[in-house]
């Protein structure tokens, strides 16, 4: 297995949606009746890798999926909706605990919570800037769902020369061949789809 170095310096851990809405048992889709197991069960190890990154001094970043009152879920603002789409109901509502980011991977003071009203982290938000601000050249991608937001955020990225690292024992859906088919996406077009275990971190700024 390839193994990638990297330095803390100019790498950021990005945690996509990891909220009660979708990761919770008591959260919209547990309630709705989806099975979330493979969203609840991304929660644990990405717990270990958010300790060894801040261990490492990384840059965090958490982003929540937000309907915010004005413009509405994603699918009010569409006539032309999605083909297959299911999901309806409130959800993600700003000021309730479904938006909020899992106590078990709860922010820190310090680091980037971005609020989005979409699938990419940088649509309508401010993170480009922020991450420039600390000289951030290398994402690594976690969360949920690993076919829409996570990867929606990774070719925004890409889109803005930043590097990509996708890991792939770090995310989840409700559709594993959805998440292979991203992982070869991923390779052939944006970065590394890797195993959390193929990395390693250098000494911070070291060159």
């Amino acid at each position: 297995m390839d193994r990638l170095t990297l330095d803390p310096a100019t790498t950021a851990l990005v945690l996509i949606d990891m909220q009660n809405d979708f990761c919770a048992t008591d959260g919209f889709y547990a309630r709705a009746g989806r099975d979330i197991a493979a969203l609840n069960a991304v929660i644990r190890p990405i717990g270990g890798l958010l300790e060894r990154a801040r261990a490492a001094g990384l840059t965090v970043v958490f982003t929540r999926l937000v309907h915010d009152a004005a413009r509405g879920p994603m699918e009010a603002r569409h006539d032309l909706k999605p083909k297959t789409w299911t999901t309806s109901g409130d959800r993600l509502i700003p000021g309730t605990p479904g938006v909020e980011v899992v106590d078990a991977l709860a922010p820190r003071d310090g680091e980037i919570v971005i609020d989005k009203p979409g699938y990419s982290a940088f649509h309508d938000t401010d993170l480009e800037a922020r991450l420039a601000d600390r000289g951030v050249k290398t994402l690594l991608f976690t969360g949920v769902t690993t076919y829409a937001c996570v990867l929606a955020s990774a070719f925004a990225a890409f889109d803005r020369d930043l590097d990509v690292v996708f890991l792939t024992d770090m995310v989840a859906s409700w559709r594993g061949d959805l998440d292979r088919a991203a992982f070869d996406i991923v390779d052939l077009l944006l970065g590394h789809a890797v195993p959390s275990d193929a990395l390693d971190f250098a000494a911070r700024g070291a060159a």
